[in-house]
């Protein structure tokens, strides 16, 4: 922890509450059951005071509005963190605008995607909004590795490594699977993670007779080793503040397909480090697969690895939190 006393408040039965006492850190649980729970605010300012909190990050939320109160009250400096688009309207619009102009101090926001719209949907000076990505871990993947599925090498391998829900754009790239067998027909398909939908996605899967095609793997937690035994991935989320599994599979080195309702629209360069698509298109994911495979796949790969190491490493990452917080502390 770099000598700084950090002490977390989450929700009861979350995988910090559980993980973190485990590693000496404090925490404190607390679920405000909605996001204007005014009754947990005494226990918050408890927590700030008896701890001799200075700074605050909130990153849920379920938190935004309790914490920000609590601090405020407690003369405590707030960052608000945003790693995911909200974007509101109407009544909520200018409740939350109340938010980010009297009760948070800075905003971090996990890609310049989400500055943006921080900028136009609530009218917030840029210079209060500081662009902070998620920070990869580097030496969990060797950009250089492969495991034995790449011996396989007249075969590529194309995964997605997601959340399986509605959301999420799987449904689009199953969509644009069949067309992708038609160009490419020595391939295989990793479907990497758990969901609402994934029964759905299975049943399509049949009906399309791909099931030698398309591989289903469940929750994993390997995903250096699945990396390392890939070609490339897709993200097809339609919306998305940042994809940590797109920055991980471009740290293996391997290009990614995104589309540009993501913050990856400002993190791959197109047809370098990986390709850009129109959000919602099986068509334009398909033509995005094929043309990475058929290009010089591996060089795009080593630019996605060369901007994860520019942007992304985490030890730059947390200097950038440090550098922050500093500047904070200090105008106290």
């Amino acid at each position: 922890m770099r000598g700084h006393k950090v002490a977390v408040c989450c929700l009861p039965g979350s995988g910090l509450s559980l993980r973190l006492p485990g590693e000496n850190i404090p925490v404190f649980t607390i679920d405000p059951k909605s996001d204007i729970n005014l009754f947990v605010i005494p226990e918050l300012i408890r927590i700030i005071k008896e701890n001799h909190i200075d700074l605050i990050e909130i990153c849920s939320p379920k938190f935004y509005w309790v914490a920000s109160l609590a601090a405020k009250i407690a003369s405590t400096k707030v960052i608000l963190t945003r790693n995911v688009p909200y974007r509101k309207t109407g009544l909520k619009k200018q409740i939350n605008k109340l938010l980010y102009s009297r009760l948070i101090d800075r905003i971090i926001a996990v890609s310049d995607k989400i500055k943006r719209e921080l900028v136009s949907d609530f009218s917030i000076p840029a210079d209060k909004i500081t662009v902070i990505y998620d920070g990869i871990e580097l030496s969990r993947f060797d950009s250089n590795a492969t495991s034995s599925q790449k011996e396989r090498v007249s075969q590529y391998v194309v995964a997605i490594i997601s959340r399986l829900d509605e959301n999420k754009g799987v449904e689009c790239f199953m969509a644009a699977i069949p067309e992708i067998v038609k160009k490419i027909g020595s391939i295989r398909f990793l479907i990497v993670g758990t969901g609402s939908i994934e029964k759905k996605l299975k049943a399509f899967t049949t009906q399309r007779d791909l099931e030698e095609k398309v591989l289903f793997t469940g929750f994993r937690t390997d995903i250096p080793e699945i990396l390392a035994g890939v070609d490339m991935t897709v993200m097809p989320s339609p919306e998305e503040g940042m994809s940590m599994s797109a920055l991980e599979s471009m740290a293996a080195g391997r290009p990614v397909v995104a589309t540009s309702g993501s913050g990856l629209v400002d993190v791959i360069v197109n047809n370098q480090s990986g390709i850009i698509v129109k959000p919602g298109s099986s068509q334009a994911l398909a033509e995005g697969v094929t043309r990475v495979l058929q290009s010089d796949y591996r060089k795009m790969g080593k630019a996605a690895r060369m901007t994860v190491e520019e942007k992304f490493d985490l030890q730059k990452v947390v200097d950038q939190y440090e550098l922050l917080a500093a500047g904070l502390i200090e105008s106290i």
